[in-house]
Order: structure tokens, then C-alpha cells, then sequence
């Protein structure tokens, strides 16, 4: 499906999503700090900032779409349960903003997940479902089965609630850093770069926002490049919370289309080598995802002389023993 033909909603209408996902869901949401980076400012000769959305509660930004999209639904789609498909992150996320609701969700997974974040899921009350070799094929699974159900899907990034909510982080970013020149934003689905970018360029139209994605799993960059959703091989990556498949229909690629102004592609040894750094110089223990921004800025850090720059580090549920491996 080409660009054109993507129902996605306009500046003004995902403005005003945003603004009301912030009102909606502050009673459940941290407002996560921003940390100023010495080592990094240092290194590029500009003013970095980390956002810190690895704090917030369930430990990613995911917290935040998935609020706002249960809290959008009616109490009958609560409870007969709802569907969603997840590398992880969401799956906690959308059983912590049911949870005040009693609400129930299963969760569909790829077969490749690792047996921590398996047990982690599992251990938040969820009904978790492996199938398929990778999340792609889990969340086309995931749709079939809350259709055939009469369940409600929630999308990871799909759906305008999930990206509104999703930008409540560049509500704060905003707020936090008001002169802010660039932004770099780790791409899976594409609703936090979406739904941050979009606010972000509210409040000043100049920004520079970048995304960052492994290039074992270039599905977003691949697909702004061809005008139309792609399908380039997938491979195992430590920024596994980015990988898989995106719908053919997803709104997010004509946002991002619309809203990125770079994108790259990070090699597995440069993910490691961000990973390594967050924990060496502020003591945080970051994902892959969450690493891309950092990776980027040291591969690259004259990109960012005289800037004030904010790199969003968006969640923490790295598996234990490859965070051992990298840290040495």
C-alpha cells in the first residue's frame, strides 16, 4: 500500500490527540527526568540530554500508549479482555493500565523471545501466546484472533490513541527542554518517533528529529525510502524491541514520512558499543533500543556540535546475561 493511500491523521488532529492524552493519563504517568550528559556534550561540543523514559513505571516509554488506548476503551471491551501482539515491553505496559481496571489481556509473542522477558510477562498476570518466527508474523496472528473472538486488538503503534499517548514524552521534552535543536528517537513500529516528533515540531518547527533503528531490521527506514510498506529480511538484534514487521496500513508511515527528518541504520556492534557507554558513564542499564541514540551520537558526534540535543532512552528490559557479556 503506497503513502497516499494510508489513512493517517493530520498535524492538527494528532496535535490535539496529544494534548488530550496528556491531560488523560498524567494520573498514571511519571514525568521522567532529563539527565545531562557531560561525557556526551563533551565529545560533540554540543549540550546532551538524556530523556530518561527507562524509569517510567513497567521500565519503557510503552507505558504511555498503552494507558491512553485502554483508557480510551469502552468498560465491555475491558471486559471480555483484550489482544495485543509484543516483543515485551507493550505487553507489560498494556497489563499495567489494565490493572486498575481489573481488565484481563493476552499477548502474542514471537517464538524468538527470550525466556526472561517470556518469564517477566508471564509473571504480570498475562496470557502469553508464542507464534511465528518473529513479531511480524505474531501480530498478524494476534488480529486474526481477537476478530474471530469479538476481542479488541490493541496495536503497539497502529492506532492514533497509541501514538497520542505515546507523545506525552515530547509533551515533557518540550516542557523539560525548551530549547531543544535536535531529537533522536529509536524507530520500530514508528508511534513514539510519531507521536514525539509531532509535538516536538509544535513547539519548534526548526527541530532536526533523527530516528535511529538496527539495520538488522530496517523495516521503517526501508519502507520511508520505497514510498510503501516493505518486507527486507529480518535478523536477530540486540535492539529487539525495534524489530519485526509493520502493518500494511499503519499510520506511522506517512507520520514519520512526514516527520523525520534523518534516519539511520545502527550495526550491532555500534548498539553494543551505546549500551556499554550508558552504563560506563551514568551508571543506567538501557536496552538496545534505548542505546541507539547514544551509539549514534558516538559514531557520529560532529553531527551534533552547537546543538542541544535530546536522546530519548526508552526502556530497560535487557536480558540479563547479554547485558553481562557487553559490560564485560
Amino acid at each position: 500500500m503506497d503513502l497516499d493511500q494510508i489513512d493517517a491523521p493530520s498535524s492538527p488532529v494528532l496535535h490535539a490527540a496529544i494534548a488530550a492524552a496528556e491531560r488523560r493519563c498524567r494520573p498514571w504517568l511519571f514525568e521522567t527526568p532529563l539527565e545531562y550528559s557531560y561525557a556526551l556534550s563533551e565529545l560533540c561540543g554540543g549540550e546532551v540530554w538524556l530523556k530518561l523514559d527507562l524509569v517510567q513505571r513497567t521500565t519503557s516509554f510503552k507505558l504511555r500508549g498503552a494507558t491512553n488506548k485502554v483508557r480510551s476503551l469502552p468498560e465491555e471491551a475491558i471486559a471480555r479482555g483484550v489482544i495485543t501482539a509484543s516483543t515485551g515491553n507493550y505487553a507489560l505496559a498494556i497489563a499495567e493500565a489494565l490493572r486498575p481496571l481489573n481488565g484481563q489481556a493476552t499477548t502474542y509473542v514471537g517464538e524468538n523471545i527470550t525466556p526472561s522477558r517470556l518469564a517477566l510477562m508471564e509473571a504480570h498476570g498475562l496470557q502469553v501466546v508464542p507464534y511465528g518466527k518473529e513479531a511480524g508474523a505474531a501480530e498478524a496472528r494476534a488480529r486474526a484472533v481477537a476478530l474471530e473472538q469479538g476481542r479488541e486488538y490493541v496495536s503497539p503503534y497502529n492506532d492514533l490513541e497509541v501514538v497520542a499517548g505515546q507523545g506525552t514524552c515530547g509533551v515533557e521534552i518540550a516542557r523539560q527542554l525548551p530549547a531543544i535543536d535536535t531529537a533522536v528517537i529509536a524507530v520500530g513500529g514508528g508511534g513514539l518517533i510519531a507521536g514525539c516528533g509531532e509535538w516536538l515540531k509544535g513547539h519548534n518547527p526548526q527541530l532536526e528529529l533523527v530516528g535511529v533503528s538496527p539495520a538488522a531490521s530496517p523495516v521503517m527506514h526501508d519502507s520511508m525510502a520505497a514510498g510503501r510498506v516493505m518486507n527486507p529480511p529480518i535478523h536477530a538484534t540486540l535492539a529487539d524491541t525495534c524489530a519485526g514487521g509493520i502493518d500494511q496500513d499503519t499510520m506511522t508511515l506517512p507520520l514519520c514520512a512526514r516527520l523525520i527528518d534523518r534516519f539511520e541504520l545502527l550495526s550491532e556492534a555500534q548498539i553494543e558499543q551505546g549500551i556499554r557507554y550508558l552504563f560506563e558513564h551514568h551508571r543506567l542499564v538501557a536496552e538496545g533500543s534505548a542505546a541507539m541514540g547514544v551509539a549514534l551520537l558516538l559514531a557520529e558526534p560532529e553531527r551534533f556540535r552547537d546543538r542541544c540535543t535530546a536522546l530519548v532512552v526508552c526502556g530497560r528490559n535487557i536480558d540479563l546475561g547479554t547485558f553481562r557479556r557487553i559490560i564485560g
